[in-house]
């Protein structure tokens, strides 16, 4: 009883599994990982899945500060994601904020420029100077590369009332 006889192969004979939902599993297994695959790539290319940690609002703020030192000396924006960005920044941002005579300018950190668009890498810097005019930038900052997307008029605010630096 102890030995085993060679002759005998019940022991090395695989059985066949009972279970009958173990078909359809294999079946769906390379479909369903196609399928990720593929919504994880249509998601990169779309820029709606990260490969870089998000900016933050002092990024962002201290873009907007390189961008209008050199547009105030320049007369253009730099880094615009355009050429119509620079034609429309003579309408767009009053005479103060344009000019190096406008004097010292406060930037405030706005946000998101549109929360339903799903863009979370473009925010807003509302940029004024001290007689209260401005404009807000739209800057993109995403997988390493900082760009002006957009220029907005805004309302102006009384002189020396409130605002981030």
């Amino acid at each position: 009883m102890g030995e085993h006889d060679p002759q005998d192969s019940r022991a090395y004979t695989p059985r066949p599994v009972s279970d009958r939902l173990s078909i359809y599993r294999r079946k769906l297994a390379y479909p369903i990982i196609t399928l990720c695959a593929a919504g994880a790539i249509y998601l990169y290319s779309r820029g709606q899945i990260a490969v870089t940690a998000p900016a933050t609002p002092d990024q962002y703020i201290a873009f907007a500060r390189e961008v209008m030192a050199e547009a105030r000396v320049r007369g253009e924006v730099p880094h615009a994601i355009n050429g119509t960005l620079n034609a429309l920044w003579p309408s767009m941002a009053p005479e103060s904020v344009r000019s190096p005579r406008g004097g010292e300018l406060v930037f405030e950190y706005a946000g998101l420029v549109d929360p339903a668009a799903g863009l979370p890498h473009v925010q807003s810097v509302i940029v004024r100077a001290p007689d209260g005019a401005g404009v807000a930038l739209s800057i993109s900052i995403t997988g390493g590369r900082s760009d002006v997307v957009g220029i907005a008029k805004v309302e102006p605010t009384v002189a020396g009332a409130g605002g981030a630096s």
